[in-house]
């Protein structure tokens, strides 16, 4: 009679077997020092882009870094020219709680993938060695359901116009050539196929532009200089002459005819100047009084002589 068993946990039957690795294979490193605890690694899911077209059952455990703090578990892929790292999940058992899923991130050639794995229980390390153990895939290798295709797609497409923004676009979408615009699809085997967006001039989609009198012509040389190809033209400055942008035009600065003074030497040469004018004003009114002196000592002088004829010493004979 056959007896209904339900509410079997996956995980907890994972903590008692290899899983994620082969059932039959031992899991000891490559030192025979290391063996993974059953209950460690309890579960596994990565997701692999399909376009590396990759076997599933090549991939193993490479590596565990068993650090007392936490382990490391790197994934490993058997490429035909060695084994390479594939991914790595990190795990820090002072924070951890059973069947915790810790992300595995890819690496090298599958840097685009992603996946999880579940840790069990640290309790097993306890007892055995610690540091970097490495294993080889005849010992580790994994399930195959445990690598999983990744198909890649677009979640929604929206077009936005200055600030309008348009709403999403799920579903098959098609894209439409509007007035001069031209699409071109490249399919080259073994690479990508490109969609290249082309302005073209014609080609029977609208009139070329045609430029009315009103509008004033352009300026196609300066004192006889063209522009470059790209339609720049170059204004260089030395060390007096500067050019600085304002609005719809240059501004050119002669540094080296502004004023060498500034404020503080003005001040000192204008006080200067005001301590000559008052020593000037001094030195004049000096001279008034110097002036009318010599005026009254004139007319004491004169008024002084004996007479119209000169004094004549007495001469004897």
């Amino acid at each position: 009679m056959v007896i209904g068993i339900r509410n079997l946990e996956f995980l907890d039957h994972n903590s008692q077997r290899n899983y994620p690795i082969e059932g039959k294979l031992s899991a000891i490193d490559t030192t025979s020092t290391f063996s993974i605890p059953e209950d460690m690694i309890v579960g596994m899911q990565f997701a692999i882009d399909f376009a590396l077209n990759v076997d599933p059952t090549k991939f193993f455990i490479k590596k565990i870094a068993s650090l007392g703090a936490g382990v490391q578990i790197t994934v490993g892929y058997d490429a035909d020219g060695g084994a390479v790292d594939a991914a790595v999940a990190l795990a820090a058992s002072g924070t951890h709680t059973k069947y915790r899923s810790y992300p595995l991130l890819g690496m090298n050639d599958f840097e685009n993938s992603r996946g999880q794995m579940q840790i069990g229980s640290f309790d097993s390390l306890a007892g055995l060695p610690t540091g970097e153990f490495n294993f080889d895939i005849s010992e580790t290798r994994l399930e195959p359901d445990a690598i999983r295709p990744s198909v890649k797609g677009i979640a929604s497409l929206q077009i936005q116009n200055g600030t309008e923004l348009s709403n999403r676009l799920h579903g098959h979408i098609r894209f439409v050539a509007g007035r001069n615009i031209r699409f071109q699809v490249t399919q080259t085997a073994g690479e990508p196929s490109t969609i290249t967006f082309d302005a073209i001039n014609g080609a029977g989609l609208t009139e070329d532009c045609v430029c009315t009198d009103e509008l004033s012509p352009p300026i196609r040389t300066i004192q006889g200089v063209p522009a470059d190809g790209a339609g720049n033209f170059q204004f260089v400055g030395d060390s007096c002459l500067e050019f600085s942008s304002i609005a719809n035009g240059l501004r050119a600065n002669d540094k080296c005819s502004e004023p060498c003074c500034g404020c503080s030497e003005l001040a000192a040469v204008t006080q200067a100047l005001e301590a000559f004018g008052a020593r000037a004003t001094t030195l004049e009114n000096f001279l008034v009084a110097l002036e009318s002196r010599v005026t009254v000592m004139d007319q004491t002088v004169l008024g002084s002589k004996l007479g119209d004829r000169g004094c004549t010493p007495a001469i004897e004979c």
